[in-house]
């Protein structure tokens, strides 16, 4: 978004700019069968807060962010109660 946003308000230019100019590939590629420590290395190595999830047909399902996994890991931790009470 960042980098189509002030080609966004410019809708005299939407004719004129070819969309190979303002796409990039994304620095990573997630598949919807990844484990997690595979997700969390391809975050690290691309240090990117935001990556692509495909299917097992390489169809786009969408995105999954870094903030939303980590979210969703320490509600699970937090869920599971005191580790050292027994």
């Amino acid at each position: 978004m960042n980098d189509i946003k002030q080609l966004l308000f410019q809708p005299e230019r939407f004719d004129t700019v070819p969309l190979r100019t303002i796409v990039k590939k994304p620095p990573a590629i997630l598949r919807l069968d990844q484990d997690m420590h595979s997700v969390m290395t391809s975050f690290d190595i691309s240090q990117s807060w935001y990556l692509p999830v495909l299917d097992n047909d390489k169809n786009f399902v969408g995105f999954i962010s870094k903030t939303k996994l980590f979210n969703k890991y320490r509600e699970i931790l937090s869920s599971q109660g005191d580790l050292y009470d027994e």
